[in-house]
């Protein structure tokens, strides 16, 4: 035994002992802030390095999920279950006023909008719950989430003015009550978010700090007492960090690759604020992103959110996200992790229907390549807790740390031992191409030049790299490595870590050993392994699809390409919520994702979702002798890898049945027959106000047009004006619907004009005039159908959500004439709207809303034959049924959409309704989304369907459906949760009565 190998052999004792005497430093230190609003045991507090969990530090790793935007509570445990797959331990949901309270003062907690029963799923997931109630959420949803019904108050929103905090009041004290029964320990829920991206009182808004007291101690008298209040500043400015509003938890906001999708290869250079920003605002607290940076929003006339997840892909996620924590921080969550849909009238006008946002999760519940990169760090994160009591020691471009200067190096080490993490990355985001240099690092055995035995550490353009140097896994230790850490774990007391670089890329490893003798390799011949001063060195150039195994004494050590360790998984064996990295886990290589594991007796049940013919490789306890996926046996043999069991699982059916909509037969109607002259419009509302109480007045005109004003609040609109005599010459209008907003008018049946709107203006001013023929020496009506595209945000506090949805002003151009009334409707009773399942938001004024013609069970025998494929020959709306019958066979996801073909020149809209669920505004001439996702319990997999479709023609030469298919984006064998006929959605009979 040589000196240096005894000096190693100490070494590795040394540094054991004082890892594993260091775990005090996990619990809370004496005298810790934490927060004080609570008992002196509270569950939930944190220091200025990290949050504590009951007593011991996590890593906050989190994403945005609002469950509203699924509308189907069966499928929350989908998305969480691959969010903790990942290694996501948190998270963050914005809860929806507008949806929750769609009349002033009746609330409905149920269905999608049930806070408990997702509480109750993330509890049995296992995954911690930040809960963000706003009131305001922003969240490009109308009206920035308030309540349509609010437009119509005086006192301005997001104040201290009492009709304002009246207005909240039975929302937040709802909302406060029932999340206080659910704080950890008793469940999920980890904080609570005090309003949305706000700021203390100034010149121009003297009462926003006293409206956020007011808000906080309505959550505290409510129950909100066992977990932070915390806050989301929009820029680290430190509102709300400390003196009257002061939350118990304070972060800040970033999205530092901004939104421009079209342009994709763009980026920004790295914020150096962060930690500027936060010492002037909260040193007391961890460094907390309650906003990062997840994805990228898109709108009308764009590009489509496949730009949106280039914008913000792997290789921004791998940078940026790693670039926090050279930041120091250890909290984070990513806005969104799954944006979900903006089903019926939720969107506000900047965007369509989809609300994919490019995210790591995609809307069809499938995995972007974002998700793997962020599943690497998740695993990290999790694996590596001496990141929690880390500070930042040095940063810089200098060859002090580096051979080359283009590399911008971030040391971040404990306060006590000698572990380190070495952030890597360019010092340009615009640098594209590879980027090689030596590393000079601090470690247990002196100043090192790595690697050692020759080469580089290579960075492909746009990449970053956290390498470590005395690094704890089990009992063992890594001195370095020039390869990322994925995980470590201890099973039958042999230590195992799992180290990836890029295809192409070199890799050295020193391992303090007791050991270094019987160095066995296998699974590769490009890892190679010596001993190097005592200590066991692996290198190599790794190639695609790369799995190496080293063994010596209790030490396993996986060496994998970077794309063939987002194939590794590292589930859990003990079903909760997972606070350390010590808990027993197992690995799983290949699976497209595994849910979770549990150990029963000497069986292996794993769960998880195969998109084709997988063949695994399990490294489990050897008191695990057989396998079962997703219930079924698998026929398993010793690898030869030399380590565990492996064997093949089955991928999804080979092909769908899937009907095709052409060859249906479709049934049509008239949707706008309010143009006729003799239609019934007695049971309308009659248009009488002349004043409004908000700040946003009408133009001119005698009576008060705006929707809201009348309890009409989504979707679409339809005024009737009635004036008596044919000498009017024309009429001049001025029409308020948000960007890209669309209206036809029509005078005594006969077409006048149309309007799509644009983007920058949510005004249209016209005038038509009256061809001759077209009025009547007594009554003539003028007909306007108008599409609001939802309430504007409030994001500036200003009251812009209340910019009126209407006819903003009116008047007949010659003679002395003038309307003698005005009536208009909307959705089917207005805020008293029958449907209290699908909510408030789901439909809007067209005849076929109204009616019932959406709703599965409606009695369209007597309707005539025809197809949107031959569509109308003039201006107006016309609405299509049809139906068929889906069998997809059980255990599969089949994510299904229904894909339109855009015709740009053709000026139409079209509503698709499925089952009665509006899950799809179409604008042929703006685009850009052709392809509508339909979540399954939305669409029925196991039986019929009933489909709605409206046309609306904005030209006197019509339109048609160019073409409409239902296709599959995605078909998995899935362990997912089953999706039952426990999915209520009602029908005709249920909503509107016995027949038609």
């Amino acid at each position: 035994m040589t000196l240096q190998l005894i000096l190693n052999i100490f070494l590795c004792i040394l540094l054991t002992t004082r890892v594993l005497g260091q775990l005090s430093v996990y619990d809370i230190p004496p005298g810790s802030p934490g927060f004080q609003h609570g008992n002196s045991s509270q569950a939930v507090q944190f220091d200025s390095h990290s949050l504590f969990i009951d007593g011991r530090r996590i890593f906050l790793f989190g994403g945005e999920f609002h469950p509203w935007r699924l509308p189907v509570p069966q499928l929350w445990s989908d998305i969480l279950q691959k969010m903790k797959a990942a290694n996501f331990n948190a998270v963050s949901i914005y809860v929806h006023w507008g949806l929750v309270e769609g009349k002033s003062g009746e609330l409905n907690w149920e269905y999608h909008r049930s806070l408990e029963e997702f509480y109750k799923v993330a509890q049995r997931v296992g995954i911690f719950v930040i809960a963000r109630p706003g009131p305001y959420i922003n969240a490009e949803t109308t009206g920035g989430g308030l309540p349509g019904w609010l437009t119509n108050i005086a006192d301005v929103a997001r104040t201290n003015q009492t009709g304002y905090v009246n207005a909240w009041q039975s929302y937040i004290k709802d909302f406060a009550q029932m999340t206080s029964r659910y704080q950890y320990p008793n469940g999920p829920v980890i904080a609570v978010q005090s309003e949305n991206e706000f700021y203390v009182s100034g010149d121009e808004d003297p009462t926003s700090t006293e409206y956020m007291v007011l808000l906080e101690k309505a959550l505290r008298e409510n129950g909100i007492d066992k977990v932070p209040i915390t806050a989301n500043d929009v820029y680290p400015s430190g509102n709300f960090a400390k003196g009257l509003g002061e939350v118990d938890l304070y972060g800040f906001d970033s999205y530092p690759n901004g939104f421009d999708c079209a342009h994709p290869p763009q980026w920004s250079e790295l914020a150096n604020y962060y930690i500027s920003g936060h010492q002037n605002s909260a040193p007391w607290a961890p460094v907390f992103f309650p906003e990062f940076q997840g994805g990228a929003l898109d709108g009308w006339q764009g590009v489509g959110y496949d730009g949106c997840e280039q914008l913000t892909g792997p290789e921004f996620a791998n940078v940026f996200y790693k670039n926090n924590v050279a930041s120091g921080s250890t909290a984070m969550s990513f806005y969104m992790i799954y944006g979900g849909t903006n089903w019926g009238n939720i969107l506000y006008p900047g965007v369509y229907t989809s609300y994919d946002y490019g995210s790591a999760i995609r809307e069809d519940r499938l995995l972007s390549p974002k998700y793997d990169e962020v599943k690497l760090q998740g695993m990290f994160y999790h694996a590596s807790p001496q990141l929690l009591t880390s500070s930042i020691l040095a940063s810089g471009q200098s060859q002090t740390y580096t051979s080359n200067s283009g590399v911008f190096t971030s040391v971040l080490g404990l306060p006590e031992g000698p572990t380190k993490f070495y952030v890597v990355r360019q010092n340009s985001n615009n640098v594209t191409t590879p980027t090689s240099f030596l590393l000079n690092i601090d470690s247990s055995v002196g100043q090192l030049t790595i690697p050692q035995l020759g080469g580089h550490i290579t960075l492909a353009g746009r990449e970053s790299k956290i390498l470590v140097t005395d690094y704890a896994f089990g009992s063992n230790f890594l001195q370095y490595s020039t390869a990322e850490v994925l995980t470590h774990t201890t099973i039958d007391s042999i230590d195992y870590v799992v180290l990836y670089v890029l295809p192409g890329q070199s890799f050295e490893a020193s391992f303090g050993s007791t050991s270094i003798n019987n160095v066995n390799l296998s699974g590769s011949p490009s890892v190679q392994a010596k001993v190097l001063n005592g200590s066991v060195v692996l290198f190599g150039t790794l190639s695609s699809s790369t799995t190496a195994l080293v063994r010596f004494g209790n030490t396993a050590v996986l060496v994998v390409d970077k794309f063939t360790a987002t194939s590794i998984w590292n589930p859990r064996t003990i079903p909760s919520f997972d606070l350390s990295p010590d808990t027993p886990s197992i690995l799983v290589k290949g699976p497209y994702v595994v849910r979770n594991a549990t150990i029963i007796g000497s069986t292996l049940e794993l769960v998880g979702d195969t998109n084709r013919t997988t063949s695994i490789l399990v490294v489990a306890p050897s008191t695990v002798r057989s396998v079962h996926w997703n219930g079924s046996p698998v026929s398993m043999t010793k690898s030869n890898l030399g380590i565990g069991l492996t064997g093949t699982i089955p991928g999804p059916v080979p092909s769908l049945s899937l009907p095709n909509l052409k060859s249906l037969k479709w049934r049509t109607a008239d949707s706008l027959p309010e143009v006729a002259m003799g239609f019934d419009d007695s049971q309308w509302v009659v248009a009488n106000k002349t004043e409004v109480a908000r700040s946003q007045k009408p133009f001119y005109g005698k009576v008060v047009l705006f929707a809201d004003e009348y309890g009409f609040h989504s979707g679409s609109f339809i005024f009737r004006g009635s004036f008596t005599g044919g000498k009017s010459s024309a009429v001049q209008l001025s029409l308020q619907g948000g960007s890209y907003f669309g209206y036809s008018a029509f005078i005594n049946g006969h077409f006048l004009g149309s309007n799509q709107g644009f983007n920058g203006s949510d005004i249209v001013n016209a005038t038509y005039s009256f061809l001759q023929g077209t009025l009547n020496n007594g009554r003539n009506v003028l007909t306007i159908v108008m599409d609001s595209n939802g309430l504007d945000t409030d994001w500036n506090a200003n009251d812009a959500f209340k910019n009126p949805r209407g006819i903003r002003g009116y008047q007949l151009i010659g003679g002395s004439g003038d309307f003698d009334s005005w009536k208009l409707t909307g959705n089917l009773g207005g805020e008293d709207f029958p449907d209290k399942v699908r909510g408030p938001l789901n439909e809007g004024g067209f005849w076929a809303e109204r009616s019932g013609a959406v709703l599965p069970g409606f009695d369209d025998s007597k309707w005539a034959l025809g197809s949107p494929f031959v569509g109308i020959p003039k201006a107006g709306v016309q609405v299509y049924r049809t139906s068929f019958a889906l069998d997809i066979p059980l255990g599969t996801d089949a994510s299904l959409g229904f894909q339109f073909t855009r015709a740009p020149t053709s000026n139409y809209r079209s509503l698709l309704f499925v089952n009665g669920w509006q899950f799809g505004k179409f604008i042929s001439n703006f685009g850009p989304q052709t392809v509508f996702p339909i979540p399954e319990g939305v669409l029925n997999h196991h039986g019929m369907n009933e489909i709605a479709l409206t046309l609306w023609s904005l030209d006197s030469s019509g339109a048609k459906i160019a073409d409409l298919k239902l296709v599959p984006l995605g078909v998995l064998s899935s362990g997912k949760e089953v999706v039952t006929d426990a999915m209520v959605s009602p029908i005709y009979q249920d909503l509107r009565g016995p027949s038609n």
